[in-house]
């Protein structure tokens, strides 16, 4: 004796079912890309982070050995062994790469803004990923050697590089980190006094 099988009339997704399958779907997606989005961003301010400390390896550098041979370029301010006159951002850059701490390709890496490598013309203040200080030997070390771009209030508004979503900060003393709201800013953990131990310095950028 053969059953007979009545044939199945619920293959597949019905209209209401698959609907429904895409609404939830589509929460998911807004759950998960505002997370994913704020990963990268993180990624990409510690990856600013450690470019900038690249950088403060190679302008200690230089200073250690100007200071043995009691010339050159030490840190950011001094132009020449026995001149205090600040030196331009061009000067500064040449001074890594003639002296071999680092090479231009290098440069347009470690001072492009998110990731997007530099064009050699490019080296400017304008369009580095971020402000470099006029330093001396007096400063002191929590001082800020290197900042984004976009640590200004006034910048804080574009995308130069992060906008509102952050700051990246590294000290001449090689200490740095990753301010995620606006109003550190102006705090003192990050600009320190304007004088100290008798020596006044000014917070300029190298232009």
């Amino acid at each position: 004796m053969h059953m007979k099988l009545l044939p199945r009339n619920d293959i597949g997704f019905t209209l209401i079912e698959l609907l429904i399958c895409l609404v939830i779907v589509g929460v998911l997606l807004t759950m998960v890309v505002p997370v994913s989005h704020h990963q990268m961003l993180t990624g990409e301010m510690v990856g600013t982070l450690s470019n900038m400390r690249q950088l403060h390896l190679a302008t200690a550098a230089m200073t250690l050995d100007a200071a043995a041979k009691d010339e050159g370029i030490e840190w950011t301010m001094l132009a020449s062994h026995g001149k205090t006159a600040p030196v331009s951002l061009a000067t500064y850059l040449d001074a890594l790469v003639k002296n071999n701490y680092l090479t231009k390709a290098d440069l347009r890496k470690l001072l492009s803004p998110r990731g997007e490598e530099l064009a050699e013309n490019e080296l400017t203040a304008r369009n580095i990923a971020f402000k470099i200080f006029q330093v001396d030997r007096e400063s002191p070390s929590d001082q800020p050697l290197f900042i984004t771009a976009n640590w200004e209030p006034s910048a804080l508004t574009n995308d130069a590089p992060y906008g509102k979503k952050g700051f990246v900060v590294l000290a001449k003393g090689g200490s740095g980190g990753i301010y995620k709201r606006p109003n550190d800013v102006t705090s003192t953990n990050i600009f320190p006094a304007g004088e100290r131990d008798g020596h006044a310095y000014r917070y300029v950028t190298l232009e």
